[in-house]
């Protein structure tokens, strides 16, 4: 959970920084905080490294502790073998891609404006499949039109075959 909460956030980080719009002032006012605080930030950096080299053993005897098995086997679908460390990738990469969107629909400034025009986009999509399926109901009705006496005879007959079957 706690990597799909850093993939969530890494991809609104990417969102913000990177808008075409406001992502430049944004970058520049990044940077500007890194010159001013790059000593402090180097230091927490190393700390971090050595905390994870202390942890990799745990890791390496958590991964084999799981297994190294076909993830895909108990659920019979012939996939090929997924690794634990490419399910969690491909997690942090989803929670990146909702993090990046909810960044980018939430945004104060655009976020108003894009989220209408979603929206309306949406209902457009909605009314469209609607009519087409008015469409495709109205054509088969006329299409069947023609026939429904013939229907009608051989569904009448067919009563008529099991009511005289049943007495």
């Amino acid at each position: 959970m706690r990597r799909l909460t850093i993939g969530a956030a890494l991809g609104g980080l990417a969102v913000y920084l990177f808008d075409p719009e406001l992502g430049e002032e944004r970058r520049e006012r990044l940077f500007s905080l890194w010159r001013e605080n790059r000593g402090s930030a180097v230091q927490a950096g190393r700390a971090a490294v050595q905390a994870a080299e202390s942890a990799r053993p745990l890791a390496r005897r958590m991964t084999k502790a799981v297994g190294r098995g076909d993830w895909a086997e108990p659920f019979g679908r012939g996939r090929p073998a997924a690794s634990l460390p490419t399910l969690i990738g491909a997690a942090v990469i989803g929670a990146a891609v909702i993090g990046g969107a909810l960044v980018y629909f939430l945004d104060p400034v655009k976020g108003p404006e894009r989220r209408q025009w979603l929206l309306s986009t949406w209902q457009e999509t909605r009314r469209s499949a609607l009519e087409a399926g008015r469409q495709a109901a109205r054509q088969t009705a006329e299409a069947v039109k023609p026939h429904r006496g013939i229907v009608r005879d051989q569904v009448a007959d067919a009563v008529e075959g099991v009511k005289s079957k049943v007495r």
